[in-house]
């Protein structure tokens, strides 16, 4: 299950936590807030934990899931478009996640789930995947889902705003049949479906003319309509004939209809500059994302070419902290370069690198790092120099977040303490994106939203925007291969990343989506999908 926030009123979680953190008995006060059958309730989850069993596992007071919500609403912001390829408004793709499925739903575990594919297999060279769609699919204009719906999507997908290049491997799509369809990949994968959650729209249609799809709801006349002739036999994620569309300019003006209940289900990042908060009654869950933010260096520089200093800042970083203090929770602490949600993450390897002061100041000893001329900054010798020089330099963020440079500032500060004389610089995105192409940075505090597959490859390959300061490396690329060939097959990169230091990862953001209380049991199990979960049973 992911985790559940469950939000009563600001005043009662603030003393729920307050008695669960400080052993004052407030239960006076919270027990107003709550019915008897609560209360019971609530005794015997206590003493379901007492006797061994598996008690709760959340902190917030929880409250008996209700719903007397007569009608249901979503809102939309129209200057991001509603095109279901180039769209980044998060509420926009909860929108767009009624109309349209994809062949397939990623999980948090990264699991590919089928949806419109009804089988897959791979090749024994693992260069061809095969899907098979499910049969007597309709789109909401009453015209079949074929094999050639898929070939048309793929392309409209392909370098768009939303989906990037996560296609750049795949070869050529042919039509086996009239519901199958061939992937070929210039290199073997093991799990091409964690690419093709794209979704799937009618052949020839324009992504940007409001085209149908095959999902539970049809857009009709500024409102989603229950689709009677969906092809799943479940429910949909909300039971109602209509939802209603809200039109909204700002992110204050998508608040202020969640509080008035013409909007129930909004997704935000909370650690966005544009976020604003809400105060009303709501059900609150945190939702996986693949966006990681990391230490990235310029290897070319005097000093941070040294992999041993690199090496050594993994260790230096207290990654919980900067995940509760600025993040607010809304993210996920990770050493490795992937969701620690991931079923390839190594929770033992990523233990051998995590923060760990004493194994900082002895990888920087082994590194030959020290206080050399016993001035209070560390020094380095150069070999290609023939001297030393102080642990110095720039770490450069972009200025559009306030949680990243704060997460940036604190990383900074964190390194000064060991001796390092660093500076942050904060630039806005055009001077940052110059400046890391330029190689005008010693360090930088970056963000990027990986593929479900979390390959890594952009980074290590030259002329990508990823790959900057000298990070190109054969090596590495290989190993990236390696995994996409055996998704299991993780460790070797993982371990040379993390023992060379190209680059640090730091946490994996979350966002959070709010709904009126009793409206869903549990928005999603997919990451970009709002689907029901009980497709990942």
């Amino acid at each position: 299950m992911k985790k559940k926030l469950l939000s009563c009123v600001a005043l009662t979680l603030v003393l729920s936590l307050l008695c669960g953190c400080s052993g004052i008995d407030l239960s006076w006060f919270t027990d107003k807030f709550r019915t008897e059958e609560q209360i019971e309730e609530e005794k015997r989850a206590a003493e379901a934990g007492e006797d061994g069993s598996k008690g709760p596992q959340t902190t917030a007071i929880v409250t008996e899931v209700y719903s007397e919500v007569e009608s249901f609403g979503l809102a939309i912001q129209r200057e991001y478009g509603l095109d279901p390829y180039n769209c980044e408004s998060l509420n926009n793709r909860v929108f767009l996640s009624f109309i349209y499925e994809p062949l397939f739903a990623i999980t948090k575990e990264c699991r590919p789930v089928g949806i419109l594919a009804a089988a897959w297999s791979v090749s024994e060279d693992g260069l061809t995947t095969t899907v098979s769609l499910r049969p007597n699919v309709r789109f909401h204009n009453g015209q079949a889902l074929m094999a050639q719906d898929v070939v048309d999507s793929l392309a409209a997908a392909r370098g768009s705003f939303y989906y990037g290049n996560r296609f750049r491997n795949i070869k050529s799509v042919d039509i086996v049949g009239d519901y199958t369809v061939s992937f070929t990949t210039t290199h073997s994968c093991e799990l091409l479906p964690l690419l093709l959650d794209f979704p799937i729209i009618p052949s020839g249609s324009d992504p940007g003319n409001y085209p149908p799809g095959t999902g539970p709801y049809a857009y009709r006349g500024n409102k989603l309509i229950r689709n009677a002739d969906w092809w799943q036999s479940g429910p949909a994620l909300v039971e109602y004939p209509e939802i209603s569309i809200t039109d909204a300019e700002t992110t204050a003006d998508i608040r202020d209809n969640f509080e008035y209940q013409n909007v129930n289900l909004v997704l935000t990042d909370p650690n966005s500059a544009a976020f604003a908060g809400f105060h009303n009654d709501y059900e609150l869950w945190n939702e996986t994302t693949t966006i990681m933010q990391y230490v990235g260096y310029n290897l070319e520089s005097k000093v941070f070419s040294n992999y041993g200093l690199r090496s050594a800042i993994t260790y230096a970083i207290d990654r919980e902290k900067i995940v509760q203090h600025r993040m607010g929770g809304f993210a996920e602490a990770a050493v490795l370069p992937c969701s620690p949600q991931a079923s390839f993450y190594d929770s033992h390897l990523a233990s051998t690198y995590a923060y760990d002061l004493p194994s900082c100041l002895q990888q920087l000893e082994n590194a030959s790092v020290s206080d050399m001329d016993h001035d209070g900054i560390l020094d380095l010798y150069v070999p290609s120099l023939g001297y030393n020089v102080p642990v110095s330099g720039t770490m450069i963020v972009c200025s559009s977040n306030y949680q990243r440079v704060q997460a940036a500032t604190d990383i900074v500060a964190s390194l000064n303490l060991l001796g390092c004389n660093l500076e942050l610089k904060t630039m806005e995105y055009s001077e940052y994106r110059t400046a890391l192409q330029l190689g005008n940075f010693d360090l930088y505090y970056g963000e990027v939203r990986l593929s479900n597959n979390y390959d890594l490859t952009p980074f290590f390959t030259y002329g990508n925007s990823l790959c900057v300061g000298g990070l190109s490396d054969s090596t590495m690329q290989s190993l990236c291969s390696m995994m996409l060939t055996n998704t299991g097959n993780s460790y070797n990169l993982y371990k040379r990343l993390c023992e060379r230091g190209y680059i640090t990862p730091v946490l994996f953001k979350s966002t959070a989506a709010y709904t009126t209380r009793g409206v869903v049991s549990e928005p999603t199990e997919f990451i970009d999908w709002f689907l029901p979960a009980y497709l990942a049973e």
